[in-house]
């Protein structure tokens, strides 16, 4: 029997789509903890602990604040059992720094995500 038939167009295009999505569910089904995290830091990059960072969730018209988290001493923060995919962060310290706030989008809910570094710059003024 010969296999040769795999090797048709109408045959190939189909088992490699099964197989692409076969591997993006396998992805997403050790990844959809819903896990954010990340760290703050100054402009010198050093670590901001006690810092306040705060999860918006995108609804139908604007950002509404979902979750906080508060930083340790290596400025890491983390949120857990986020179902979103739209979003922003924002850190803010007691001294009144903050950063901008950092859009996040995501490919699929749950998703766990490493942000990059959100940067406190001293208030404006």
């Amino acid at each position: 029997m010969s296999l040769r038939f795999l090797t048709h167009r109408f045959v190939a295009v189909p088992l490699a789509l099964a197989v692409v999505v076969v591997a993006w569910n396998v992805y997403i089904a050790f990844n959809d903890h819903g896990v954010i995290e990340g760290e703050v830091r100054d402009r010198s990059g050093a670590p901001v602990a006690g810092a306040t960072v705060i999860f918006f969730e995108r609804n139908f018209i604007y950002y509404e604040e979902k979750q906080r988290a508060t930083t340790d001493a290596r400025g890491a923060y983390r949120f857990t059992d986020m179902k979103t995919h739209i979003g922003q962060l924002e850190a803010r310290t007691a001294d009144g720094r903050q950063s901008p706030r950092r859009q996040l989008r995501l490919w699929f809910r749950s998703q766990d995500t490493e942000v990059p570094p959100l940067i406190v710059e001293p208030p404006r003024g």
